[in-house]
C-alpha cells in the first residue's frame, strides 16, 4: 500500500485492526491471503470454515409420483458454489492491471476446485500431466466479481449438470436456508432446508426469464420486463414497472450496486412450453429445443428512487458477461487491447450443409456485442477478450 511515495507494510497496521479486517472476509481466498501476510496476522483469525451445503430434493411438485419414483430412485441433488475472480500477476509487488484474467472456480462438496470457462461454464483441463497445479496466491492480485451456485445431480457414480439456474439465500444459516430455482421454460421452484421436494411457485400468466441474488434477496424478471422480489412467504412482490415485451429474453445484471435488465433480441420468437414438463425435462431442460440466434441487445437501468426504466446507451468501461449460472460486470479500465461498452454471451449457431438438405448441427459459440455500433463478432475475432478469458497455459493440461 502506498500513500504518496511512502510504502507502508501491511504488517505494521495496529493490532486491534487485524480481527476487524478478518471479520469482513467471507470467502476462503480472502482469509487465506490475510493469514499469509505474517505469523501474527495468521494467529489473529481462524482458518476459513467452509460451509457444508445440505443436499437438495430431486422430486418436483408438478411431476406425477410414478414419474418421480421411476426417475429419482438413484438421484442426489447437490449444490456447488461457483466464484469468478479477476486475477492479476504482481510485478514488483503491484498488480499488473493491463493483463488480468477472469477465472471461474467451481467447488465440489469435498472442497476440490475446478476451473470453468467464465462464459460457457465448460470445464477446463486442470494442470499439466493431470497433476494438481499449485500456485502462490500472494503472487496475484485477486478481486471477487461474482458468487453463484450450480445444481448438479448424482446418478449412481455419475454427476450431471442441471440446466436450471438457482439462487441460494442464507447458505450459512440452515434455519433460513432457501434455494430458488428457475427452470428454462419460465417456471419458478423453491425448496427450504429439510424439504423433500421442490415446490412450484404458481404465478398466473407469468413466464420468468432470469433470477438473481441482489442485496440479500431473490429478484426475478418476467417476459414483460417486470422485476419482482420474493418475500419470506414466497410471494412475488412487484418491484419495477413493466419494461414491455420488446426482446425475446431478459437478463438481470448487477453493476456498481445498480440493477440492470439486458434485453436480448433474436431472429425469431422462442417457443413457449404448453405441456406439463416431465421429471427428466425439469432436471436437464429440454435439450432438443432449438434456440433462436441472437441479433441484438438493449440495456436498461432501473432508477429505483423514481421507479422507472432508463435505456443505457453506453456502459463506459464496463463489460457485462452473461453466463448460464450467473451474470456479472467487470471493468476494463487500464486493460490493454480490451474496450468496455460490450456484452459477452453465448449463442446457438446452426451449421448448414446444402448437400445434406439443410441444417446439420447446432453449436454454442462465445460472442461479443458492441453496444456502440450494434455489431456482433465471434470471441475468437476479438483477441483481447480471448486472452482475459483464458487462464495461464501452465494451469491447463495439454489436449
Amino acid at each position: 500500500m502506498e500513500r504518496g511515495k511512502k510504502k507502508v507494510d501491511w504488517s505494521d497496521l495496529p493490532k486491534e485492526l487485524w480481527p476487524n479486517i478478518g471479520k469482513c472476509l467471507d470467502n476462503s481466498v480472502g482469509v487465506l491471503r490475510f493469514r499469509s501476510v505474517c505469523k501474527l496476522w495468521r494467529s489473529s483469525i481462524p482458518s476459513f470454515q467452509r460451509t457444508i451445503l445440505p443436499p437438495m430434493p430431486h422430486v418436483y411438485s408438478s411431476c406425477s409420483s410414478a414419474s418421480a419414483r421411476a426417475a429419482g430412485t438413484e438421484i442426489q441433488a447437490v449444490l456447488y458454489p461457483i466464484t469468478v475472480y479477476r486475477m492479476e500477476a504482481l510485478v514488483d509487488g503491484e498488480p499488473n492491471s493491463s493483463k488480468p484474467w477472469l477465472v471461474k472456480f467451481e467447488e465440489s462438496p469435498s472442497g476440490k476446485l475446478r476451473l470453468r470457462h467464465p462464459i460457457t461454464n465448460s470445464p477446463l483441463r486442470n494442470s499439466p500431466d493431470g497433476s494438481s497445479k499449485q500456485f502462490n496466491l500472494l503472487d496475484f492480485g485477486i478481486v471477487e466479481l461474482s458468487k453463484s451456485y450450480a445444481l448438479k445431480y448424482r446418478l449412481n457414480d455419475f454427476t450431471v449438470d442441471c440446466m436450471n439456474k438457482v439462487v441460494v439465500l442464507n447458505p450459512t444459516h440452515l434455519d433460513n436456508f432457501t434455494v430458488m430455482m428457475m427452470h428454462g421454460e419460465g417456471q419458478l421452484y423453491f425448496a427450504r432446508f429439510g424439504d423433500e421436494k421442490w415446490t412450484l411457485l404458481k404465478q398466473k400468466d407469468s413466464w420468468f426469464d432470469d433470477i438473481i441474488a441482489y442485496k440479500g434477496h431473490c429478484y426475478v424478471v418476467d417476459r414483460e420486463g417486470i422485476v419482482s422480489c420474493m418475500n419470506s412467504e414466497f410471494k412475488v412482490i412487484q418491484f419495477s414497472p413493466p419494461l414491455g415485451r420488446l426482446g425475446e429474453q431478459k437478463h438481470l445484471v448487477e453493476s456498481g450496486g445498480d440493477l440492470y435488465v439486458v434485453d436480448r433480441f433474436t431472429e425469431r420468437q422462442r417457443p413457449k412450453m404448453g405441456k406439463m414438463l416431465e421429471h427428466r425435462d425439469l432436471i436437464f431442460g429440454d435439450l432438443t429445443a432449438p434456440y433462436p440466434e441472437t441479433v441484438s441487445f438493449k440495456v436498461y437501468k432501473l432508477e429505483q428512487e423514481w421507479g422507472r426504466w432508463v435505456e443505457v446507451n453506453s456502459l463506459g468501461d464496463q463489460v457485462f458477461v452473461l453466463s448460464h449460472d450467473d451474470s456479472f460486470s467487470v471493468s476494463t479500465r487500464g486493460v490493454s487491447r480490451v474496450k468496455g461498452n460490450c456484452i459477452l454471451f453465448t449463442d446457438q449457431k446452426r451449421t448448414y450443409e446444402p448437400e445434406f438438405g439443410g441444417p446439420r448441427t447446432l453449436t454454442r459459440e462465445c460472442c461479443v456485442f458492441n453496444l456502440e455500433n450494434g455489431s456482433i463478432t465471434n470471441l475468437a475475432a476479438s483477441p483481447g477478450y480471448s486472452l482475459i478469458l483464458q487462464p495461464p497455459s501452465a494451469w491447463l493440461s495439454p489436449d
